[in-house]
């Protein structure tokens, strides 16, 4: 993939990416503005990552507003509570915490703080390598852009990284088939309740945005 110059705005979504809930306080806002003002966005990234340990952003990340996408969907509920294939489930949509303990409905309520460094962890340690890993030939070529990557995100934190790995998504982004694998998003609006696959209204239209996103 070709480098281009790293903007302002570009920056920021980097430094959003290495916060554990993926958010910056208006001091480090400040902070970073005042800095910026003197040496380049690239400069004052490759600081950073020297004094912070933080890390480069070769791979891809979930941008900002596929980040508030993402929330949309999954809604944020403190206590534990059974999803729509009643999977106990907490906070933002998670299953389970970034050791992979599975969430059970005993577990003690969190606050959105709690909630979104759970799920930026899982994010970080997930779901984000094993998509920029299943496509990193597309990634290198150029050919996954940002919306797309933010489609896939919201798709496999919802089916799962095996779930997407066997998908008709897959294979068709492999194949370089980009319209069907838009299109192919819309197969994916069942979950398996009790033993047996059934149609699920909020699916739909979840994967119909993801294929909106997709194709944006």
């Amino acid at each position: 993939m070709a480098k281009t110059e790293l903007t302002e705005k570009a920056f920021f979504d980097w430094m959003r990416s290495q916060q554990d809930d993926g958010r910056l306080s208006q001091t480090e806002v400040n902070g970073a503005l005042e800095l910026l003002a003197l040496i380049e966005p690239a400069e004052l990234k490759a600081i950073l990552i020297k004094v912070n340990g933080w890390s480069d952003d070769q791979e891809m990340q979930l941008s900002e507003a596929g980040m508030a996408l993402l929330n949309e969907f999954e809604g944020f509920r403190s206590k534990p509570y059974r999803d729509s294939v009643g999977k106990p489930t907490i906070g933002w949509g998670t299953t389970y915490y970034p050791d992979g303990t599975p969430v059970r409905m005993s577990d003690k309520p969190v606050t959105r703080t709690e909630a979104a460094r759970i799920k930026q962890a899982v994010l970080n340690q997930d779901f984000s390598p094993a998509v920029n890993m299943m496509f990193a030939d597309e990634i290198e070529r150029g050919e996954i852009t940002q919306n797309m990557f933010d489609a896939l995100i919201s798709l496999v934190y919802n089916i799962g990284v095996m779930g997407l790995k066997a998908s008709s998504i897959y294979r068709n982004i492999k194949a370089g088939r980009y319209a069907a694998a838009a299109d192919s998003f819309l197969l994916y609006n069942k979950g398996r309740v009790n033993g047996r696959l059934k149609y699920i209204e909020g699916l739909a239209i979840r994967r119909g945005k993801e294929r909106a996103l997709f194709l944006a």
